[in-house]
């Protein structure tokens, strides 16, 4: 005996192949087993503070938020106040993520100078920052 199979449209069951029956049930069965485990993978925050997690309150984000925004505006004022080959060694150090290894090999300065040079930088930085 043969399997039947049918699909619903409208109000209305159509007799189908069994590819066709596949082709038509495959994305429902699939959006029903991604729900089914995003399900089991999301929390509440309800449940994240019953766990003792701390959920800051909409205040508390703004409030850190406008705190990265002063901070920022105080390290970027802070970099403007460096020399054109000191503020190009931090950024190749701290924004494009190079080695100091990898920063003297392109600049042909011996590493432990450009470490010696870094962290008088760093230091002229923390000394602006501190008088802001």
């Amino acid at each position: 005996m043969k399997k039947e199979y049918y699909v619903t449209i409208g109000e209305e069951r159509v007799p189908v192949s069994e590819e066709v029956y596949y082709a038509f049930k495959r994305p429902a069965w699939k959006e029903r087993k991604r729900r089914a485990v995003r399900s089991e993978k999301e929390r509440s925050l309800e449940a994240f503070m019953d766990e003792g997690f701390d959920i800051p309150d909409d205040q508390a984000l703004v409030d850190e938020i406008v705190e990265d925004k002063l901070l920022l505006n105080v390290l970027l004022s802070a970099l403007s106040e460096l020399t054109d080959e000191e503020r190009s060694l931090i950024d190749a150090l701290f924004y494009q993520d190079k080695s100091e290894r990898e920063v003297a090999r392109e600049t042909g300065i011996h590493r432990n100078t450009l470490s010696y040079r870094k962290n008088k930088i760093l230091a002229k930085l923390k000394e602006t920052i501190k008088s802001m």
